[in-house]
């Protein structure tokens, strides 16, 4: 499939195509992404991939051949199977996922219904409730693809009914200073995953040089890095870890930015930090 070229994505992107030529399509996609993503162009190479049949393509290829007519229309965005909803001010009200559940009523006019959801964490609680009544009862062979920062912000109950994924993303040097962060954060994790004595995982931080702000985003990113194990994590017949530890260290870690937050010191609340996750 066409997707935007990404060397940080590469094995998402494979498991999709995958995913898509043995024709096993889910009901339910969840991605977490960080704000830099282009979520819309990620979303429409997704969809064109679910969509475009190899009999429409100029060459055959199909599955996202991006010249055919229904690619066209995806780029469009005039194309009828499709619905796109995203925050009316600062949430997604009820009232856009009743539309979306009158949309999927719809025979499609090719053979699925899509609906993309941006934002999806900022769902109302109650516009989460009536998405889970549809995500029991999916209608068809309807896709929903939902997009959120933080996929922490919707109910247990819809994050388990969807397949999950990480989008990494980003270029230039904020990319590089983003990766060089997600890489220091990765191997905080995976040290204190393997039991690295204090000493050695307190090596990988600059205590007395990080800002709040700059100690935030490391403490994000090694959020993510635990996310993304989890992720992985459920996808193993035979889980390489424990899931309350994975659990507990996302604790450990909200813990510790809510101390920084409340003007703890830096130097002290990640020395805490490295003391409690090399328990």
């Amino acid at each position: 499939m066409n997707f935007p070229e990404s060397s940080e994505n590469k094995k998402l992107i494979e498991r999709l195509e995958k995913s898509v030529q043995d024709g096993r399509i889910s009901h339910a996609y969840l991605f977490e992404a960080s704000p830099n993503t282009d979520t819309m162009a990620f979303a429409k190479a997704f969809v064109k991939g679910i969509l475009c049949p190899a009999e429409l393509s100029p060459d055959g290829r199909g599955e996202n051949c991006g010249r055919c007519e229904l690619c066209s229309k995806i780029d469009h965005d005039n194309h009828e199977d499709i619905l796109y909803i995203a925050k009316d001010g600062n949430s997604i009200k009820d009232e856009a996922i009743i539309a979306m559940q009158e949309h999927l009523k719809v025979k499609p006019v090719m053979d699925r219904n899509v609906t993309v959801i941006f934002d999806s964490g900022s769902m109302t609680l109650r516009a989460q409730n009536r998405l889970l009544k549809t995500l029991e009862e999916p209608l068809g062979n309807a896709v929903m693809i939902l997009f959120a920062e933080n996929m922490e912000n919707l109910v247990d109950t819809i994050r388990s009914r969807c397949v999950k994924y990480r989008i990494n993303s980003g270029t230039g040097k904020s990319s590089r200073k983003a990766s060089n962060l997600r890489a220091k954060a990765a191997d905080i994790v995976d040290m204190s995953l393997r039991g690295e004595p204090y000493y050695k995982i307190r090596s990988l931080i600059p205590m007395g040089k990080l800002s709040n702000e700059e100690a935030i985003k490391l403490l994000d990113e090694m959020e993510l890095v635990y996310r993304n194990i989890i992720i992985d994590n459920s996808s193993e017949e035979v889980p390489l870890y424990d899931f309350d530890r994975l659990y507990d260290g996302i604790y450990t870690v909200e813990h510790t930015k809510n101390e920084i937050r409340s003007n703890v010191s830096v130097k002290y609340a990640l020395g805490n930090l490295i003391l409690k996750l090399d328990r």
